[in-house]
């Protein structure tokens, strides 16, 4: 039994003297850049550390100092001017699992990672203190300053550098993301494989702030408890449609959204202090939600709206325009109704546009000939109503304005098969004054029909200087545009009528009839030809064909 115990202290005793001069060994500049040299060439890794330190009233914990890390044949994945290992009973088993590892002041390159390694090492906790982050593959866009936080439990695999499941909560000075700038980034949350969980998210970007939460599941979907942005302010170099494509195509379930005091500037639009809030906005498969939407102001090329306020629901493939209203061309516009996903059909219960003062652009003609967008294919409103306006156009062919003009529609079909026209609905029309051409007409009124054959203009009644006319004018809306105009007058001065029409204009001033037939291009465009007659009491006058 003596024997027995003398042995053990025998062993016990040269245990000792072996991790004295290991630690001695270690303790030495030479010792532990031989050691680095050894684990670099009996590993696939390279490995440099300039100091190793220890201080025993902390037994457990042991620091190297000037570490440089990576895999062979790469630039390193770790430099550092700190690196804190603190052992645990664990290491009796896995010797290179750590119970906290620290990296302070240090530089992280993940791009110089292969994405198919598994780094050796694994921690309970992995700690940053300070450190910078940086991936500079185009395809990952992603670097940060000044990062601190704990990762629990670090346990790095294939293409997971911080493992599949841990918990985590860090903080950083700055982080670029797809060449986007945050600062004051803090996040704090759990992973769980494809799973992600963030409690909390905050920072600043663009002279602004955010805040909320948001989780991931593992089919991808993303759900957002909460998320508030404030003040910020931004430019863009992408159009307005470009910048809505992601968020229109994103697989997002956000219950609660707060935006105060938003800008943004594009290359040829604004948005000026808008304010925005939304409750359970869900898309895709199907979009619903409610959002309510505010600005100060909106210009998009040459157009301005003021005050806008737009009020949206969305439920079983359809959005309901709850509430629209906008100061537009110093008056208003007002409009609610609703959008179906699956028919692209745009249906206005009503629209009104009250007091505008227009000028229209120089191109309004061509772009009636373009096709709306795939989302849109028809636009119905039911009840239309265009009140005490001025519009007018420059266009030096046929230049017109039409002063303090009402006009009132019914089930107006205003496009089909994505392309504008009036192809169906009733309306109403007055003028208190005209001019067509550089003439002047006063009291204009008419009753409008239309159908997907002809455009009917009905007891279209005026005067010119001091004498009625009256008549009717059918058009039809299928191509070549055959139309047949009749007009009866009393007092009228026949050069109104004749100047632009007859070889032979007429004077003076009486009574007539005139007829005439045409076909037109387009329902925009001057006719092709025209054939017809003009009676006075005196002679007729025919135009030739």
């Amino acid at each position: 039994m003596k024997l027995l115990l003398k042995l053990l202290l025998s062993l016990m005793l040269l245990l000792l003297i072996v991790l004295s001069v290991g630690y001695a060994f270690l303790r030495s500049h030479w010792g532990i850049t031989t050691v680095s040299r050894w684990i670099s060439d009996a590993t696939p890794y390279h490995l440099s550390v300039q100091r190793f330190t220890h201080d025993w009233s902390h037994p457990l914990r042991f620091e190297l100092n000037t570490v440089t890390f990576g895999e062979d044949g790469q630039p390193a994945l770790l430099i550092t001017d700190k690196l804190t290992l603190t052992l645990t009973a664990h290491q009796l088993i896995s010797p290179l699992h750590f119970s906290r590892i620290t990296i302070e002041q240090g530089t992280l390159v993940l791009s110089n990672l292969t994405p198919e390694v598994t780094l050796p090492v694994s921690a309970d906790h992995l700690v940053l203190q300070a450190v910078k982050l940086l991936n500079p593959y185009p395809t990952h866009c992603l670097s940060a300053k000044k990062i601190d936080g704990i990762l629990s439990p670090w346990q790095p695999s294939q293409q997971a550098l911080l493992g599949k499941k841990f918990t985590f909560a860090f903080s950083a000075q700055m982080v670029n993301i797809a060449h986007q700038q945050f600062d004051k980034l803090v996040a704090t949350g759990n992973k769980d494989h494809e799973r992600l969980i963030i409690n909390t998210l905050s920072g600043a970007v663009e002279r602004g702030t955010f805040s909320g939460q948001l989780s991931r599941s593992a089919d991808g979907q993303w759900q957002v408890p909460s998320l508030q942005l404030d003040n910020i302010r931004f430019q863009t170099t992408k159009r307005l449609n470009e910048l809505l494509r992601p968020f229109t195509l994103a697989a997002i379930d956000l219950h609660n959204l707060s935006i105060n005091h938003l800008s943004i500037v594009g290359p040829d639009w604004v948005i000026n202090d808008l304010s925005a809030t939304g409750q359970h906005l869900v898309n895709p498969p199907s979009p619903s939600g409610h959002l309510v939407v505010d600005a100060q102001s909106v210009v998009i090329g040459t157009e301005e709206w003021s005050n806008p306020h737009l009020t949206l629901t969305a439920q079983n493939d359809a959005l309901s325009i709850d509430k629209f209203n906008v100061g537009w061309a110093r008056g208003t516009v007002t409009a609610r109704g609703q959008w179906q996903k699956s028919s692209g059909n745009l249906s206005l219960d009503e629209l009104s546009l009250s007091d505008i003062r227009y000028t229209l652009p120089e191109n309004w003609r061509a772009f009636l000939h373009t096709e709306l967008p795939p989302a849109i294919s028809s636009i119905t409103v039911k009840s239309f109503n265009f009140n005490n306006g001025l519009l007018i156009d420059v266009t030096p062919q046929f230049p017109f304005q039409m002063t303090a003009a009402h006009i009132t529609g019914n089930q107006l079909l205003l496009a089909e098969q994505h392309r504008w026209g009036l192809w169906a609905g009733s309306a109403e029309y007055y003028a208190a004054a005209a001019t067509f051409n550089r003439q002047d007409v006063r009291a204009l009124w008419f009753t409008l029909e239309a159908n997907n054959k002809t455009l009917v203009l009905r007891d279209i009644k005026s005067l010119v200087d001091e004498g009625p006319i009256v008549g009717n004018l059918t058009v039809s809306q299928q191509p070549p545009h055959t139309f047949a105009l009749t007009l009866r007058g009393d007092k009228v001065p026949y050069a109104a009528l004749t100047a632009r029409l007859w070889p032979q204009p007429l004077s003076g001033r009486g009574s007539f009839t005139l007829q005439l037939k045409g076909a037109l291009p387009s329902l925009l465009e001057a006719p092709a030809y025209l054939d017809g007659t003009i009676t006075t009491p005196t002679f007729t006058q025919r135009v030739a064909p």
